[in-house]
């Protein structure tokens, strides 16, 4: 059952980067919401379902706003191309802006992101990882081809990245921990889209492909803890390295490439977003992106 819905995960989210127009990317935007319901209500408790009804209710939301700003943006245009919908603050219409908070609400930016740390760490192992993968680097793609340059992302990317970080440091279960740094490290790829060179978007598509992976890493091997020992709370654990030698190796590797460390993945996707915002003379956004790291 969790298989299946991780299939059509994968397949929405694939119909998603290949579509050509809004109506095709709004049927996937729905499959790929449904299937990812069904990834934590697999894990079968009663903490998954309540859970998995509050996930569904925010992305049906989500999917109701995106849908009015694709009908109010047909009207207006007459277009159903996926293009470039808006490149700044000034170009922003209604319909741009509902499209806009439909795909934020995907990606988790406060103040709908709750969702996120709230259901991710009661899906199944293999579900926390698919979900991690493939639910907010999708909504990256999207802002990526659709609003690349469009100034009110740094705002929102900055304040993901510090938002997610903050509470990372003050949880104690572990995958909530990781749910909430997904918050932060989105919160860079959005600010990277806002500042819009070349540069920046790179290093977003960068830095959600790099992201996909280290992220899957650390999902796998907290979820590897989990089956282990059927605890998560960091202050119930200690000493796995004895026990689990090749998690601790696997779940350092993770751990040093979201940090940047060189000759990680991190390091290369990371700085190119922070070197964007430096080169546009952004010094706050980039100061609270360094203070993010």
């Amino acid at each position: 059952f969790g298989f299946i819905a991780a299939i059509q995960c994968l397949r929405a989210a694939l119909g998603v980067v290949f579509c050509g127009d809004l109506v095709i990317l709004y049927f996937f935007w729905e499959v790929m919401a449904v299937a990812s319901t069904f990834l934590i209500l697999s894990r079968q408790t009663k903490k998954a379902s309540g859970a998995g009804f509050r996930y569904v209710l925010i992305h049906l939301l989500g999917g109701l706003i995106l849908l009015a700003g694709i009908v109010l943006y047909i009207q207006d245009t007459g277009s159903v191309t996926f293009d470039i919908l808006a490149s700044s603050n000034s170009s922003l219409t209604l319909a741009t802006i509902l499209i806009l908070s439909g795909m934020l609400i995907n990606a988790a930016a406060p103040p709908l992101h709750g969702w996120l740390p709230d259901s991710y760490p009661e899906a199944t192992v293999t579900g926390g990882v698919i979900l991690s993968a493939y639910t907010t680097k999708t909504s990256v793609y999207t802002l990526i081809r659709g609003f690349p340059g469009c100034e009110v992302l740094i705002i929102v990317g900055c304040v993901m990245s510090l938002y997610g970080i903050i509470y990372a440091l003050l949880e104690n279960d572990m995958r909530r921990i990781l749910a909430y740094s997904i918050i932060n490290q989105v919160g860079f790829m959005v600010c990277g889209v806002g500042i819009g060179t070349a540069m920046a978007l790179n290093g977003a598509a960068a830095h959600a492909f790099c992201h996909i992976i280290y992220k899957a890493l650390l999902w796998m091997s907290a979820g590897s803890v989990l089956y282990m020992t059927g605890k998560s709370k960091c202050t119930e654990l200690g000493g796995l390295y004895k026990t689990m030698p090749l998690t601790m190796i696997f779940g350092t590797i993770g751990a040093l490439a979201i940090s940047s460390v060189p000759f990680t993945s991190g390091f290369t996707s990371k700085p190119l977003i922070m070197l964007a915002a430096e080169n546009q003379h952004l010094i706050i956004p980039w100061l609270i992106l360094e203070i993010a790291s």
